[in-house]
């Protein structure tokens, strides 16, 4: 599944750490603090407890799960490796 991750983190060592996890798990970036990445069901609890051993409970972080019809709606806007979306 299609999954939305974005964030406001204040402290540039967990930022880049998270930034790191993500990229390491293929994610998209679209925008500097929004990432799209595809996560599988059976590993989605521990996706998410991946993420709070990086950030904590103090920082805003936000996971949202996108059915398949959503991401059959979803506009790819450009052609790049690194595609555009909108839901």
């Amino acid at each position: 599944m299609l999954c939305i991750v974005t964030y406001d983190i204040k402290v540039n060592k967990i930022r880049t750490k998270l930034v790191r996890y993500l990229v390491k798990r293929k994610g998209i970036r679209l925008q500097k603090s929004v990432f799209a990445v595809l996560v599988e069901r059976h590993v989605f609890k521990l996706f998410l407890n991946d993420i709070r051993k990086i950030t904590g409970e103090k920082d805003l972080l936000a996971v949202f799960r996108l059915c398949k019809g959503c991401q059959k709606n979803a506009i790819q806007l450009t052609e790049d490796e690194k595609p555009v979306f909108i839901f």
